[in-house]
């Protein structure tokens, strides 16, 4: 027997457990800030159960009422602490002000479709390390469509609040995009400064050879990378450019630095930089490349604390995508 054939029935049952774990946690979550009918809550165990990763997303970002959870005086029972009475027993409240900003439940949400739901689709539509240009090309647009649409329909339809929450503003811009330029140049040998330690501290664990040998890895199992290696034209090396430099950028910093980190900073600023940059790090799922992008994450939000609009960190960012591109392209010996 192959080990594939022994590790894929173990892996089933993992996700089959987690899927169930995350389908009764929703059911119970649901009840408790809905109430609802038995049948509705059957509704969204069984979905999330057999499509974890289209119906925990919807649930969280679109269904799951927002606020937190109390024990009602009267039957015990958990429900919405700024409802003027409980859903269940309906015994009065001394409740509290609605949320007025967007939680966890949210950043999860939309992590689960970046993460799980979007790789799902693109497998299943045959793309790989070998995938074409246009089908990069698809992707990079539903996924940053995904970024700015979906962080803006929580922070405007469920938290009615301003675009400028999530740093989508556009007063003082060319001052910001100066800024963004001059910390862009700053970053860049920074970046570079990072990855040599990253390798360093790598070759240190497992050997220089190996080291060496993974940071090759990364670079040949990245998908734009083997799109740069073929013959391109003028305008696909434009249209590139244009993607990485442009859309990318906007869609990872509204989603990165405006919703999670938005999110994370009422924890602290610190709290908040370390973890939304340990997280845009993670998320990249690189580990040679895994300190320079996290320092990178950390400046990003470094910037966005500092001037509220997220107009330097896109510019930093793709001032990076562009430099990394044309290394790529043009083989340049960083």
């Amino acid at each position: 027997m192959s080990p594939t054939s022994i590790y894929v029935p173990i892996l089933l049952v993992v996700l089959t457990l987690v899927s169930a774990g995350v389908a009764t946690w929703v059911y119970v979550d649901y009840r408790a800030r809905a109430g609802g009918s038995r049948w509705e809550r059957v509704a969204w165990w069984l979905g999330t159960l057999l499509a974890l990763p289209i119906f925990l997303p919807i649930y969280l970002v679109a269904a799951r009422p927002p606020g937190h959870l109390i024990r009602c005086p009267a039957c015990g029972r958990l429900t919405l602490s700024h409802r003027a009475a409980c859903a269940h027993c309906g015994s009065p409240l001394a409740f509290e002000p609605a949320p007025d900003r967007w939680g966890l439940g949210e950043v999860v949400g939309l992590s689960v479709v970046f993460m799980l739901t979007l790789p799902i689709i693109a497998a299943t539509l045959g793309m790989d390390v070998a995938a074409t240009l246009e089908q990069l090309s698809v992707f990079a647009v539903i996924q940053n469509g995904l970024f700015i649409s979906l962080a803006a329909y929580v922070v405007r339809r469920r938290y009615r609040l301003r675009l400028e929450q999530l740093g989508i503003r556009t007063d003082r811009w060319p001052r910001w995009a100066g800024l963004g330029v001059l910390a862009g140049a700053a970053t860049v040998p920074i970046s570079i400064g990072a990855e040599r330690a990253a390798m360093a501290l790598i070759s240190a664990v497992v050997g220089a050879e190996r080291a060496q040998g993974m940071a090759e890895q990364e670079h040949l199992t990245d998908v734009l990378t083997g799109i740069l290696q073929q013959p391109l034209t003028t305008a696909q090396i434009i249209w590139i450019v244009l993607l990485v430099c442009v859309l990318v950028p906007v869609g990872e910093e509204v989603f990165f630095r405006g919703f999670v980190y938005g999110t994370l900073r009422r924890w602290g600023v610190v709290s908040a930089t370390v973890l939304s940059a340990l997280f845009f790090a993670a998320v990249h799922q690189q580990v040679v490349h895994f300190l320079p992008i996290a320092v990178l994450g950390a400046v990003l939000a470094a910037l966005y604390e500092r001037t509220g609009s997220l107009v330097p960190a896109v510019v930093v960012h793709a001032v990076n995508n562009l430099v990394a591109t044309l290394g790529t392209l043009y083989r340049w010996p960083i």
